[in-house]
């Protein structure tokens, strides 16, 4: 816990650059992913829904990172916050009946069908099976075969004794054979979202998404700053003027343009949210900019592309 304490510490650093901030919450991303996947997997039990929820989770544990009093408790609070994602996910939508069928049905590469057949009616017995266990004990099982993790871990990521974790994953343990183990280790650890940077590649994009928005001067209201993200890349379009914005590694809760020395400093309010923005040229303030509109509300489809402003 020394780490995770280190890492909240340093994320929330009033005295630190922006990127060193990101850089310190990129690796709590890392380090809690997968849990964050296989919670949201156990209480949605849909794996695509689980990675939503898991990234939202943490875009908003970014903008609530203040609210841990206690660093290294970050674990519990972590959590709770996937679990309310999670809650939202299903009071917003009907989930399909049908989702964890869906996500067994791959490809067969094997020649032989009849062994094909057989490992795919495993796997929907395994998943069966999960689906009967008690919401405690799916989430142990879940979170214990997705990567692995050691029940300390997971102890603290729940908030419960060890001692409770273990008498919950022996109790699923009993009820589950070894093959439907097997079944769910492999299935659910080639989807675990360590396995590759695209999930921590999202989720750091996401971070830059609450200044996406736009923003009236106060003493110009007809000067309009639109802030969007195109891709990986932060523009900012003003007055026919378009320009590519970044967070200089020096630089504070600021960013900058690439064209020349212009750069917006952003306040915050009470909640934490991105309310105004103070405009600089050449170290001059310019002007003081509000928020007038905010982001859209985070896509993270695969193939999605463009992202605006909902003004």
């Amino acid at each position: 816990m020394n780490k995770v304490r280190a890492l909240v510490l340093n994320a929330r650093n009033s005295n630190a650059t922006l990127a060193e901030q990101q850089e310190a919450f990129c690796e709590l991303v890392s380090m809690f992913q997968d849990m964050a996947y296989a919670c949201g997997y156990a209480a949605l039990g849909d794996f695509c829904l689980a990675e939503d929820a898991a990234q939202e989770a943490f875009i908003s544990a970014w903008q609530k990172l203040s609210q841990v009093h206690h660093p290294e408790a970050f674990p519990g609070w972590f959590r709770s916050i996937v679990l309310t994602e999670c809650n939202r996910i299903v009071r917003k939508q009907r989930l399909r009946t049908i989702s964890l069928d869906e996500g067994m049905e791959v490809r067969a590469s094997h020649p032989d069908q009849q062994l094909t057949l057989e490992k795919e009616e495993m796997k929907k017995a395994a998943f069966a099976a999960i689906k009967k266990l008690t919401f405690n004990e799916r989430m142990v099982v879940v979170l214990f075969y997705v990567n692995e993790h050691s029940q300390k871990d997971i102890s603290a990521f729940l908030n419960v004794p060890l001692t409770t974790v273990a008498k919950r994953l022996y109790s699923a343990r009993m009820r589950l054979k070894v093959m439907m183990r097997e079944a769910v280790r492999e299935d659910l650890g080639a989807r675990r979202p360590s396995r590759d940077g695209s999930f921590a590649k999202k989720v750091n994009a996401g971070l830059f998404d609450e200044y996406i928005g736009q923003y009236s001067f106060e003493r110009r209201p007809e000067l309009v700053v639109t802030i969007r993200r195109e891709g990986e890349h932060l523009i900012s379009e003003a007055a026919g003027q378009r320009h590519e914005l970044f967070a200089r590694y020096a630089a504070k809760n600021e960013l900058l343009t690439t064209e020349f020395d212009g750069r917006g400093e952003f306040v915050r309010n009470e909640h934490g949210q991105i309310s105004h923005l103070i405009y600089f040229e050449f170290g001059s303030e310019m002007g003081v900019a509000k928020k007038i509109c905010g982001s859209v509300p985070r896509n993270f489809e695969r193939n999605s592309r463009d992202e605006s402003t909902n003004c």
